[in-house]
Order: structure tokens, then sequence, then C-alpha cells
């Protein structure tokens, strides 16, 4: 479409004769811009999308590997073009949530560990045995005190252990971090006695994963607008 001039940026609402064509992919816009597109004005720019992130796709929005960028260019160009960018990062061989927001504030307030946003992880782990054998108590404690990784030192609340469906001797276990630091979640455990085999995010703040498909993108629901517009205020 932009290469074939149909897309047009508006400068003056009451003027369509103002409009100016939008020649590259990469073109900057300015914030709360309309866009045309065949003489249809598109909709505005979500404040927040959410992603279901498939293993193997990279956490960037530009790689030579299949990346979030190429997720959101084919949802929509336009959402690139508009700078919607994602929060963070999950590691290539982690799956889940992750979120992709148009403003730089918010993603701010979403990331930075004083503003104590949670997120939810599911870790699938290798252990021998029951689960029975997992002294939770210790683990909780372990997690809230702090454990030592080469990365520095994190915290973690362990919500719950259960039998993993992937099969016998693995368990999953459900914590929640409010820092994001490269490969956290898995330094701590293994450092606890249990590497991780499998990573899931299910949850950023008050966004859940819930029921999304792999691969796919959803707007919010109004009550993750007010927790978010919380963030905001």
């Amino acid at each position: 479409m932009i290469k074939e001039g149909r897309v047009l940026m508006v400068v003056d609402s009451n003027d369509p004769s103002k409009d100016v064509v939008i020649k590259k992919k990469d073109q900057k816009i300015p914030e709360n811009t309309e866009l045309v597109v065949d003489g249809y004005l598109i909709p505005e720019v979500p404040l927040v999308l959410a992603y279901h992130k498939p293993k193997d796709v990279i956490s960037a929005m530009k790689d030579s590997r299949y990346c979030l960028g190429d997720a959101l260019q084919e949802k929509s160009p336009m959402l690139v073009n508009a700078g919607m960018h994602p929060v963070g990062r999950l590691d290539a061989d982690t799956s889940g949530l992750i979120l992709f927001s148009s403003d730089g504030v918010l993603t701010q307030r979403l990331l930075h560990p004083r503003h104590e946003v949670e997120k939810e992880y599911v870790a699938t782990v290798e252990i021998e045995g029951s689960a029975e054998n997992i002294d939770e108590d210790l683990l909780r404690s372990k997690l809230l005190k702090g454990v030592e990784t080469s990365e520095g030192t994190h915290t973690a609340s362990l919500l719950r252990v259960v039998d993993s469906e992937y099969g016998d001797g693995l368990f999953d276990l459900t914590l929640t971090v409010k820092e994001g630091k490269h490969r956290m979640v898995r330094r701590m455990l293994a450092n606890c006695g249990f590497p991780v085999v499998e990573l899931k995010r299910e949850r950023h703040g008050e966004i859940l994963l819930a029921d999304l498909d792999e691969g796919e993108f959803r707007g919010m629901q109004d009550n993750e607008l007010d927790w978010i517009q919380s963030l905001l205020d």
C-alpha cells in the first residue's frame, strides 16, 4: 500500500488536499496523527496490544530471524509505522504474553522495577519423584529472600506447584517477579536446584494471556484499560 501511494497522513481534517503521502515503511508519524487508506480513515493506533509469542520468535523489531517486528508488520504495517514497540522481551525459548505499546512513558512504567508491576510465569521443571518431594515452604523462602545469580540477586514469589501435563518427573511452578533481567527466572530456579525445561509468561500486571492463541494479537478489555490508565495518572 505504501509503495503504491495509497497511505496518506492527515494534516488538516478540513482540507483533504493537504494530506501527505507516506512514502517509506519506516517513516516517522507524529503521535495522534490520523491516517487515510484509499480515502478511508483508519482506526486510531491502540495504546496497548497483547501478543502470544511462540517459542523461537526473537524479541526485537528487526532481526535476520523471524521477530516481533515481523509479527506486528503482518498484523498491520500501520502499527509499525506508528511506532508500536514491544514492552520488554522474552527469550527465544520462552513463550507467552508480551505487550506492545505506542506510548514510551507507559512502556517505562510497565517495565521499571520501582513501579512494581508483577509478571507471572509458569516454569516447567524437572526433578526426581513427585511434587510432594518439593519443599514448597523452603523454595518459597529462598525465592523471597533472593537468589544469587551471575547477573545479580533476584527475588520472586512462589504461588503454587502442580504436576505438569508435559509428563512424568516434570512439575509446573507458578511464580511472580517484578524485574525482567535476562533469563532471570531460569537462572534463579536452576540455582535452587530446579532446571527449567519450559517457561511461559501468563500475566503482565493486570493483563492476562488467558486463552489467546499462539501467534495472535488482541486489544485491551475495559478493566485492563482502566489499570493501564492508572499507571499513567
